[in-house]
C-alpha cells in the first residue's frame, strides 16, 4: 500500500501492519454505529411485540411468555455466551499475523471449528428443551407454561448457527452482518409473534396457548437472522482471504483446546445470570403463594415485572453492547502487538464512556419510572410495574459497567476472573430473594432488590479485577463523582419539568418533554464540569487522531 508525503513531495509505501491498523480503525467506528443502530431497531421492535401482546393478554398472559423465555434465555447462555468470544479472540489473534498464509489458514481453521460445534450444540440443545419442555414448565409451578417451552426450542438450533458466524465475523472487526442479521430476526419475530398471536386471540384460544403461537415467532425470526449471517460468507471471505492458506499457527487439537480455554469461563459466567433468571420464576411464585398470596395474584405481577420493568430496564445498555462487542478485537490486537499504551488508553476511555452513558439512564429513569410506563402501556398495567422499575433501574450503571468490564477481562486473556463476580452476585441474589420474598410487606419488591444487589456486586468485583490484572488507572472523577453530579441534575430537573407541565399539556407529551429536559440539564452540566476529555473524544473519532 503506498501513501503521499507532503512535506518531502515523494511516494511512500505503507508497511502491512499499519494497513491493517487502519482497517481495523474504520471497522471499528462503522462497526459500533451499525450494531448501536441495529440495537435500537431491534429494541423498538422488541416493544412493538410485547407492548401489544401485554396490552391484550395482561399480566398473566405475558407470565406464559416470560416463563418460557426464561428457560430459553438459560440454553442461549449455555450455548452461545463462550464460543463466539472465543472465536472472536483467536480469529483477531490469527488476523494480527504477519504471515499472510498462516493467517488465512488459521481463520478457515477457527470458522470451520466453530460451525461443527454449534451445529452439535444446537441441536442437542433445542433436542432437550421440546422434549423436557414440561419438566421445566412443572418446575417453575406452571405446567401449562409447556406448549411455549416446545415453541420456542428449534430458536436455539438456528441462532447457534447465526453466533458461531458471529464470532468469526467479530474477530475480524467486521460488525455489519451481526447488525443487519439483528435487525432481519428482530422484524421476524415482531411480525410473526403479532401475527401468530393475533391468529390464536381471534380462534379463542386459551391465554397459554395464545403465549404459545406468539412466542413462536421468536422461531422463526432466529432462521431469518441465520440466513442472513450465511449470506454474508462469500462477501466477507472476498475481504479476508485471498486462497493462500498454508499450515496454521495451531493444528486442531490446539485450536480446540484454546478455544475451549476461552469458551468454558466465559460460558460458565453467563450462565449464572440466566440460571438466575430463571430461578427467579421457581422462586418468587412459589415464594408469593407460600407468603399468602393467591397462585394467579402471584403470576399476575410476575408477569407485569418480567413484561414492563425487565424491558425498560434492558434499554439503556443497547447504547453500551456495540462498543463493548467491537472493543474485544481491537484489545485482543493490541495485546497480541504488545502495545501497552494503546491497550491502557482504550481501557480507560471505554470504561469512562460507559459511566457517561449509564449514570443519567439510571438516575432519569428511577425519577421518571411511572410517566414512561405510561407512554407504553395502559394505565393500570405501568401504575403496578412503576414501584418495580424505580427500584430496577438502580441496577442500570453497574450493568453496564459489568458488561464492559467483562469484555475487558476476555479481551486481555483473563475470562476466568468474571465467573468468580458472577458467582458471587448469583449468591447475593438468590440469598437475598429467598429471604425478601417471604415477606409480606416486601413481597414482588423482593425481585428487583435483590437484582440491583447482585449488579452491584458483579460490577464491584470485575472493576476490581480489571484495576489489578491490567494495572489500567481509572479516575474517580472521570468515572463516579462529574457523570454523578450531572446525572442528578439531569433527575432533579425532569422530575421538575414534569410535575410542572403535567397539569398544563397532555401526560404523553409532559413526560417527552421532561425527558429531552433532563437530558439538555446533563449535557450542560457535563460541559461545565468538563466531564469529557480530548483523550476520550480522540477515540471515538471526534479528534485529531481517532486511534481505537
Amino acid at each position: 500500500m503506498r501513501g503521499r508525503d507532503e512535506k518531502n513531495n515523494r511516494t511512500i509505501r505503507i508497511p502491512e501492519k499499519d494497513k491493517r491498523a487502519e482497517k481495523r480503525r474504520s471497522l471499528f467506528f462503522s462497526g459500533v454505529f451499525f450494531l448501536t443502530l441495529s440495537n435500537l431497531i431491534t429494541k423498538l421492535c422488541g416493544l412493538f411485540l410485547k407492548v401489544p401482546l401485554t396490552n391484550t393478554l395482561g399480566d398473566t398472559g405475558m407470565a406464559y411468555f416470560n416463563l418460557a423465555y426464561a428457560v430459553y434465555k438459560w440454553f442461549y447462555m449455555i450455548s452461545t455466551a463462550g464460543l463466539p468470544v472465543a472465536a472472536a479472540v483467536l480469529t483477531a489473534e490469527y488476523a494480527a499475523l504477519d504471515d499472510p498464509i498462516r493467517r488465512e489458514a488459521g481463520l478457515l481453521r477457527v470458522r470451520r471449528l466453530s460451525l461443527l460445534l454449534f451445529c452439535g450444540v444446537g441441536a442437542l440443545g433445542s433436542g432437550l428443551m421440546f422434549g423436557g419442555s414440561a419438566v421445566f414448565a412443572s418446575l417453575q409451578g406452571v405446567p401449562d407454561a409447556a406448549h411455549s417451552v416446545a415453541a420456542i426450542a428449534p430458536a436455539l438450533f438456528c441462532i447457534c448457527i447465526a453466533s458461531a458466524l458471529r464470532g468469526w465475523y467479530q474477530g475480524l472487526g467486521e460488525l455489519l452482518p451481526a447488525s443487519c442479521a439483528q435487525v432481519a430476526e428482530a422484524v421476524g419475530k415482531m411480525g410473526c409473534g403479532l401475527a401468530f398471536g393475533a391468529y390464536a386471540v381471534q380462534k379463542g384460544y386459551p391465554l397459554y396457548t395464545v403465549a404459545a403461537y406468539a412466542i413462536s415467532g421468536l422461531s422463526v425470526g432466529c432462521l431469518l437472522g441465520m440466513l442472513v449471517m450465511v449470506l454474508f460468507l462469500p462477501v466477507v471471505g472476498r475481504r479476508h482471504l485471498t486462497g493462500n492458506i498454508g499450515k496454521p499457527a495451531f493444528g486442531m487439537g490446539g485450536v480446540t483446546g484454546r478455544l475451549m480455554r476461552i469458551a468454558l469461563p466465559v460460558t460458565v459466567s453467563a450462565s449464572v445470570m440466566s440460571l438466575c433468571d430463571m430461578l427467579d420464576s421457581m422462586i418468587v411464585i412459589r415464594r408469593l403463594c407460600g407468603a399468602g398470596m393467591a397462585e394467579a395474584e402471584a403470576l399476575r405481577l410476575y408477569g407485569n415485572y418480567t413484561a414492563l420493568a425487565v424491558p425498560m430496564f434492558n434499554l439503556p445498555p443497547i447504547l453500551i453492547y456495540p462498543v463493548t462487542t467491537a472493543l474485544i478485537p481491537v484489545i485482543t490486537a493490541a495485546c497480541s502487538e504488545r502495545t501497552a499504551e494503546r491497550r491502557d488508553r482504550i481501557l480507560r476511555c471505554s470504561l469512562s464512556a460507559t459511566a457517561l452513558v449509564a449514570m443519567p439512564c439510571t438516575a432519569g429513569m428511577s425519577v421518571m419510572a411511572e410517566p414512561l410506563l405510561r407512554l407504553l402501556y395502559r394505565d393500570d398495567l405501568a401504575a403496578t410495574g412503576a414501584p418495580l422499575l424505580r427500584i430496577l433501574a438502580l441496577a442500570v450503571f453497574f450493568l453496564s459497567m459489568l458488561a464492559m468490564t467483562n469484555a475487558v477481562l476476555q479481551a486481555t486473556d483473563h475470562a476466568k476472573y468474571p465467573m468468580v463476580s458472577m458467582a458471587a452476585g448469583a449468591a447475593v441474589k438468590l440469598t437475598s430473594e429467598w429471604i425478601l420474598t417471604g415477606i409480606p410487606t416486601v413481597g414482588i419488591l423482593a425481585t428487583p432488590i435483590s437484582t440491583v444487589l447482585c449488579y452491584v456486586t458483579m460490577a464491584v468485583c470485575n472493576l476490581i479485577f480489571t484495576v489489578r490484572l491490567t494495572g489500567v488507572k481509572l479516575s474517580p472523577a472521570a468515572v463516579l463523582w462529574k457523570p454523578g453530579a450531572a446525572s442528578l441534575f439531569c433527575a432533579v430537573s425532569a422530575d421538575a419539568a414534569y410535575r410542572l407541565l403535567m397539569s398544563r399539556i397532555n401526560g404523553d407529551l409532559a413526560a417527552i418533554l421532561s425527558v429531552l429536559c433532563g437530558a439538555a440539564v446533563y449535557f450542560c452540566a457535563l460541559v461545565l464540569l468538563r466531564g469529557v476529555d480530548g483523550e476520550m473524544l480522540a477515540m471515538f473519532g471526534f479528534g485529531k487522531k481517532a486511534d481505537p
